[in-house]
């Protein structure tokens, strides 16, 4: 049976087959990654990884819980920021940001993102939901006449969601066509419309 790290040797162990898994996964996919890999690129011999996992399946699960946590902790991060501005640009840093967390370690996160059976089958995704559900509630209150839209929690969810998902679309585009930031503002502009249309008509 795998044991649970305890001492802080073990705990870097860990870190570090996870870490090895990641760079496994961005270099050769989620079905080409092999365990021999991810120790080589861990830095452990291949039995050091049964210690702690069952199977590669149950090190891409590690791999979808630190993720996650990243995520979400991204996301608390930037929310003091982002609550003060309007939401036009608070989507848009929101983005911003979003994409430099995908991208950095030389793309890795946007390269396992590519993976979407992975991603699908092992990351935690309701922790992320909530800190962006979380972050737009914190906003709303700081910005009081959005609170008088109608069907908020619905049009929080597609924005969200929406916004999410075409960002990560383009990002893993080969040749979109046109800038990130382009398509930040966009997305943004969009959002940003929209409200101030639904605001005007609540004031007429």
């Amino acid at each position: 049976m795998p044991r649970k790290p305890q001492q802080q040797r073990s705990k870097h162990t860990v870190d570090a087959i996870v870490e090895g898994a990641f760079i496994a996964v961005a270099e050769h996919g989620a079905l080409g990654a092999t365990t021999r890999q991810i120790a080589e690129y861990a830095g452990v011999g291949v039995g050091s990884i049964y210690e702690y996992f069952d199977n590669k399946e149950a090190i891409y699960a590690a791999m979808g819980e630190r993720f996650s946590k990243e995520m979400v902790e991204l996301i608390q991060q930037v929310t003091p920021n982002i609550v003060r501005v309007s939401l036009r640009d608070a989507i848009h840093q929101l983005i911003v940001e979003t994409a430099q967390f995908l991208n950095k370690n030389n793309e890795r996160y946007l390269r396992c993102a590519r993976e979407s059976a992975l991603m699908e089958r092992h990351v935690p995704f309701v922790p992320i939901y909530r800190a962006l559900s979380d972050l737009f509630v914190q906003h709303a209150i700081a910005h009081p006449e959005i609170l008088r839209m109608n069907r908020l929690q619905t049009v929080a969810y597609i924005f969200i969601n929406s916004g999410m998902s075409t960002m990560i679309r383009y990002l893993n585009h080969p040749n979109p066509g046109f800038s990130f930031d382009d398509l930040a503002q966009g997305l943004a502009d969009m959002a940003g419309h929209y409200v101030e249309r639904e605001l005007e008509l609540l004031a007429a």
